[in-house]
């Protein structure tokens, strides 16, 4: 069954996947599904005693009331999850901004193991009114204007960070976060003098750094529009998505590694790259813009980042 967008969300629109792992921490919407009354009866006393709870049998949502019963029911639907939790479906979360001042947002998820749509939280007190919401891997939802950067890195998106605006000013940056720094590269408005200009936010510190530019060869496309973005624990990942040309960046060492050449043959028009389980994976469009033939996805291994096919 595929997931209908509620039509009250009509207005700008980010998409990003959650994984499940967030909302067992307690960040999840517990408190619209509470329970509405409990039966005193002697089979449920029993039950309550010794529940025995399996999460794939039964919608995840319809496990919250669960919790709620007892201690050791809260306990059972813990260990089941962390039991069975390969095979639960990651929740898909949409956040939506008016595109006029305050320029409010909002979050909903949808359960794919339920098929409803939910509610997630009301605008943070603490989210800044600029008018542009951006996200980058899913998991970094930031707002950039000419004085101000803010971010949010839950997975709920629920608490946002303020920060004084990088040094140069970006339109269309792309932007990533690697363990405690954000890096924001590319993207500059056209009156500034290096197109390929680097920053690196330190989350800890807070504390905005410069470093090497990005490589002269992606100075036509030093933006979020035709760049893919991915990260692991310690590098960032930039692909040009028409090219397939790929670099990575340590902000530990402030340098940039490559070019590598991702594209399998030439049948691919564009692609875009990803991690998936500590794998670096490329996903592209075979044909043309004209005629799309089909998508293929391809494993990225080795030092070098040869796709196996």
């Amino acid at each position: 069954m595929q997931p209908h967008l509620p039509q009250t969300f009509a207005t700008q629109t980010h998409l990003s996947l959650l994984s499940l792992s967030g909302i067992r921490d307690g960040r999840g919407s517990d408190s619209d599904h509470q329970v509405q009354g409990r039966r005193r009866s002697t089979r449920s006393s029993t039950l309550r005693r010794h529940p025995r709870i399996h999460p794939l049998s039964r919608p995840l949502l319809h496990l919250v009331p669960a919790c709620q019963v007892s201690k050791s029911w809260s306990h059972a639907v813990s260990s089941s999850l962390r039991h069975f939790h390969r095979n639960i479906k990651p929740w898909l979360i949409v956040l939506t901004q008016t595109t006029r001042y305050p320029y409010v947002t909002s979050a909903r998820a949808y359960d794919p193991s339920s098929h409803v749509w939910i509610d997630i939280h009301p605008q943070p007190s603490d989210i800044p009114s600029i008018p542009i919401l951006r996200s980058s891997h899913s998991t970094l939802l930031y707002m950039l204007s000419p004085s101000k950067f803010a971010f949010s890195t839950d997975p709920l998106h629920h608490t946002w960070h303020n920060a004084a605006a990088p040094l140069v000013w970006r339109t269309d940056p792309i932007v990533a976060l690697v363990g405690h720094r954000i890096i924001v590269a590319g993207g500059t408005c056209d009156y500034e003098d290096d197109p390929l200009a680097v920053e690196i936010y330190d989350v800890t510190t807070r504390t905005w750094d410069t470093c090497d530019s990005m490589p002269a060869i992606l100075k036509d496309s030093a933006a979020s529009t035709w760049l893919s973005v991915a990260v692991d624990d310690s590098k960032m990942y930039v692909t040009e998505k028409i090219s397939g040309v790929t670099y990575s960046f340590d902000p530990n060492s402030k340098a940039w590694f490559g070019p590598y050449d991702l594209l399998p043959d030439g049948s691919v028009f564009s692609s875009v790259i990803g991690f998936a389980n500590g794998r670096l994976i490329l996903v592209g469009a075979v044909g043309n813009a004209e005629n799309l033939m089909g998508v293929k996805v391809w494993e990225v291994k080795g030092a070098s980042l040869e796709p196996r096919r």
